[in-house]
């Protein structure tokens, strides 16, 4: 898809259909960053079937309810203070969708804590395709409309797998347990989009939208190696690592997880240092230039995000929600602190070691909190 905004765009097309994507994860992200992972915790840990379901039901009630504040407070700010390069009837678009994405976002982390790797895969694979179709087909200057339309798609999913009620609401206990889960949604939900829309804001002031795009596709890249190492986690580790907290077995899923997504990340991220240039000429085109230097410092962090997460899911499963919400602020919030302090003098060089630091900083931070007692 991003191919496509390139050869139809160009890098701006890129940075700027990454910013509404940013608005849509504000708005979609206060409910599932948080709320999403504990949902997936707590239908592991739940064995009646019609439990899980109110464990559903529960979460889209409180979820979409967190993102319509959510919407309605980021189209009050767009009014007051403007939207930007960006038409203000499309930023309340990007809104709108990232308040549809609650629902099938909250179907997918059901969908984790049942391990139904099948129906994950399904939904998945629609809204890529349905994604790629609307990049490839929109007519010329209309390519972000129809591509906000194809991420509310998938919404459609609930449809085909809702029930009807047919047992008693959840009782106090699960209701406040995943209620808990609000405080890091809102955390993370709300900054680490508004700190990445602020990050691409700060590149373009200080160099241009065109390096806004590149640092758009340094991530994008990356994101290659953080999809495959956030999918292992969440689709193969997280319910277990739930189910194994009760257990007190936590410290050998967190080890077996470590080994089988940290070490093959460090390899394909060493990879893409290596071979950085090629790769994202093929993917983007040759306008997209970035140094060694910049290059190895983005991807160094791409590696100690990767091991930021591991512990980030131990917390999870222990349903430490301070911890995950109080170090989110030493994750993207931390680096768009560390691009302000540079100023004008901001480098994309500059920009990778801030971003190394921050998640090296997150890293820490998360391993401490999941072994203090």
């Amino acid at each position: 898809m991003d191919k496509l905004l390139a050869l139809r765009g160009g890098a701006e097309a890129v940075a700027l259909f990454a910013q509404l994507s940013s608005v849509g994860d504000v708005v979609a992200g206060i409910s599932l960053a948080g709320l999403g992972g504990g949902l997936a915790v707590l239908v592991a840990q739940e064995a009646n079937a019609e439990r899980r379901r109110e464990l559903l039901r529960a979460a889209l009630s409180i979820g979409l309810a967190l993102s319509l504040a959510a919407a309605l407070a980021v189209l009050a700010a767009a009014l007051a203070v403007g939207s930007g390069i960006l038409p203000l009837g499309i930023v309340a678009a990007a809104a709108l969708v990232g308040w549809i994405a609650v629902v099938p976002g909250l179907l997918n982390n059901y969908w984790v804590g049942r391990e139904r790797r099948d129906a994950q895969l399904a939904l998945a694979a629609f809204g890529l395709l349905v994604g790629v179709a609307a990049a490839a087909w929109a007519p010329p200057g209309r390519i972000l409309e129809w591509l906000l339309a194809a991420q509310a798609a998938p919404a459609l999913a609930l449809a085909l797998v809702w029930r009807r009620r047919s047992g008693p609401p959840l009782d106090a206990r699960q209701a406040a347990a995943l209620r808990r889960f609000i405080l890091p949604s809102i955390a993370i939900g709300v900054l680490s989009p508004a700190s990445m829309l602020a990050a691409r804001a700060l590149v373009a002031g200080a160099l241009s939208w065109h390096d806004a795009g590149v640092l758009q596709a340094l991530w994008r890249v990356s994101d290659w190696i953080w999809s495959f190492a956030s999918g292992v986690l969440g689709v193969l580790y997280l319910a277990q690592m739930g189910s194994a907290h009760q257990r007190g077995e936590l410290p050998q899923v967190i080890r077996a997880a470590t080994r089988a997504v940290l070490l093959p990340s460090a390899l394909l991220f060493a990879l893409l240092i290596a071979f950085h240039g090629p790769v994202i000429a093929l993917l983007y085109d040759d306008s997209f230039e970035v140094s060694g230097a910049a290059a190895a410092l983005f991807f160094a962090g791409g590696v100690l995000r990767v091991a930021s997460w591991i512990p980030l899911f131990g917390l999870y499963a222990m349903s430490r929600t301070r911890a995950i919400a109080l170090g989110e602020l030493l994750s993207l919030p931390l680096f768009v602190g560390l691009l302000a302090l540079c100023g004008d003098g901001l480098t994309l060089e500059l920009a990778g070691a801030a971003w190394a630091l921050s998640f090296l900083a997150y890293a820490l931070f998360n391993y401490w909190a999941m072994r203090r007692r």
